[in-house]
């Protein structure tokens, strides 16, 4: 019986050991509990002061050149381009805020660059809209031109025809001569014949002339 009590009394001073244990426990699980902080917005602040915005919350800060991979010396020469957790998003105070950074120096070549493009841009515009307006006023000028060719080649055509004698009257053509009727060919068979038509003298040449009808030769037919 003695040995039955002791081992009773064993077991409850054991369990009242283990229940006291598990109070005990209970402060420590309640002291696990970790605050949540919404993370700020740090994008465009150089890291420098996103470093010291976000450690002041009790964050972690892990930065990153995200364009060329190099190392980061100075901060206050990089600024903040990305970030994880993004703004608004809830983190346990002391967890790590991941950042994106671009040099400042690379920040400052890309806005040359750009504004050069920009301006070659506008230059070139520019340039465009001047040759559209030159040519619209080559063209005007060559059109006006023309029309005042027109109106100065009208008016001189004009003051021609004032100063332009009248036409002279054209002369009727010539009636044609009359057809010379060929006598057909005269044959006299004596000078007889030649003073019995009337034609005696006969010259030569004549119709009805022959060296038989002119006996001396002369030229002359029927003289007598």
């Amino acid at each position: 019986m003695k040995k039955t009590l002791a081992l009773v009394v064993l077991a409850g001073l054991m369990l009242t050991g283990c229940g006291g244990t598990k109070e005990a426990a209970k402060p420590t699980a309640a002291a696990a509990v970790v605050e949540a902080i919404a993370v700020p917005s740090v994008l465009g602040l150089t890291l420098d002061k996103a470093t010291a915005q976000l450690e002041d919350l009790g964050f972690k800060v892990e930065a990153k050149d995200t364009v060329d991979g190099k190392s980061i010396m100075s901060k206050k020469n990089w600024q903040v381009t990305s970030q994880d957790p993004t703004e608004g998003a809830s983190a346990a105070k002391g967890s790590t805020v991941n950042l994106g950074v671009k040099s400042l120096e690379k920040i400052a070549a890309e806005k040359a660059a750009a504004d050069k493009a920009a301006a070659d841009k506008a230059a070139a515009e520019a340039a465009a809209a001047a040759k559209v307006a030159a040519d619209k006023a080559a063209a005007d000028k060559a059109a006006a031109d023309q029309a005042a060719a027109k109106v100065a080649a009208e008016q001189a055509a004009q003051q021609a025809a004032k100063k332009a004698p009248a036409p002279a009257p054209v002369a009727p053509a010539p009636a044609p001569a009359p057809a010379v009727k060929v006598p057909a060919a005269v044959s006299y068979a004596n000078c007889a014949a030649v003073k019995a038509a009337g034609a005696a003298p006969l010259y030569a040449g004549q119709p009805g002339y022959s060296t038989s009808l002119d006996r001396d030769r002369d030229g002359v037919a029927c003289e007598k």
